[in-house]
């Protein structure tokens, strides 16, 4: 069974890879039109995920997060692996669909190993 301790540098890129993914479309759908409130949630969630991702690409550790921000890593890798769900489409050559879904296989794995 994995742990924390097992997590390589690699996956802390993918995790890193995950929350700017999620980062990324948070800005983009705050540059739509939306409630105050819904405006004001994204906002708070995007400022999580920078502080976790900032977090992480200072100290490249995970022992460097709270378990609070823990959680703020699983969203956001789910979070990327609904925007994968989303931008599939059939025009993606066999090359590129094997590179997303070895990011979100990989995405996955994360999540599971930290929702022990």
């Amino acid at each position: 069974m994995k742990s924390l301790a097992s997590i390589t540098d690699k996956e802390i890129e993918i995790i890193k890879m995950a929350l700017n993914d999620s980062i990324s479309d948070m800005s983009i759908e705050l540059k739509q039109e939306l409630s105050p409130e819904k405006k004001n949630e994204l906002i708070n969630f995007q400022a999580r995920y920078m502080r976790v991702f900032n977090k992480l690409k200072q100290s490249g550790s995970i022992y460097a997060l709270t378990e609070t921000e823990l959680d703020v890593v699983a969203g956001g890798l789910n979070d990327a692996m609904e925007l994968i769900e989303e931008t599939m489409t059939d025009d993606l050559n066999n090359e590129d669909v094997e590179e997303i879904l070895g990011y979100k296989n990989a995405c996955q794995g994360l999540v599971n190993l930290l929702s022990l």
